[in-house]
């Protein structure tokens, strides 16, 4: 009987991000690139997709050639009545592009399938290391750390709940705690309707985000302060 292979779940590391970087720039898939992290493919994926990049293009205002140019045989969208040709073969020498592109109301910019598919950026194509003009997405595993490390710092940072639910907290704990329940009770009987941890709650009534203050807990009172403590209070 075969053993189901079984990953870590922890955060990805400087090293495993160049290694992923290196492995997309070898056109390599993301099963193989996941084998040399010791990671699931879903992780390599969701990460690049996560923190790809879309760069400047380096000509920003330049119209890209539609979508549709191979199939369209959209005619007439000119003042020049006499002209019987395809739109998309009248060319602005002036500007650089198509005509049709500027006054077409189905014109629509060409996106890279690759962007759309594994492995949805541009650093192993061949193309995009010689000319390419539509917008690219790149993997920079820099880029991509310090992007992890600021979403961890953020998450947390502050009060991770919507002030929906942050109300509804407040109209089942608040009366609760008034009634000299504990904390542990109401938690006991009420953790289906609680969409966090019971040190949580208390962080919440530390911070004064419940009209119940930590006067209202039972036993907050009698817990002498610790020395280690006070500095953060007169901070």
């Amino acid at each position: 009987m075969c053993k189901v292979k079984k990953f870590d779940c922890k955060h990805l590391t400087t090293t495993q991000r160049i290694k992923i970087e290196k492995g997309l720039m070898d056109g390599k898939s993301f099963a193989s690139i996941a084998r040399s992290i010791d990671k699931h493919p879903s992780t390599v994926s969701k990460e690049v997709k996560k923190y790809r990049y879309f760069p400047r293009r380096k000509d920003p205002k330049k119209v890209l050639q539609c979508a549709h140019f191979k199939s369209c045989q959209m005619r007439f969208l000119c003042q020049n009545k006499d002209c019987v040709r395809p739109c998309k073969l009248c060319y602005d020498t002036k500007l650089g592009i198509r005509q049709c592109s500027l006054i077409c109301p189905d014109y629509q910019e060409t996106i890279c399938p690759k962007l759309q598919k594994a492995p949805y950026v541009c650093n192993g194509c061949l193309k995009f290391r010689r000319r390419c003009e539509l917008q690219h997405a790149l993997y920079s595993p820099q880029q991509a750390d310090e992007s992890s490390h600021d979403l961890l710092v953020s998450c947390r940072d502050g009060i991770n709940q919507s002030p929906a639910d942050i109300a509804l907290l407040d109209e089942l704990i608040s009366p609760l705690l008034k009634q000299s329940q504990s904390l542990a009770h109401i938690y006991a009987h009420h953790s289906h309707e609680i969409p966090c941890s019971r040190r949580t709650l208390y962080n919440y009534i530390d911070r004064g985000v419940f009209t119940a203050k930590n006067i209202d807990l039972r036993r907050s009172v009698r817990y002498k302060i610790s020395d280690a403590y006070l500095p953060c209070l007169n901070s």
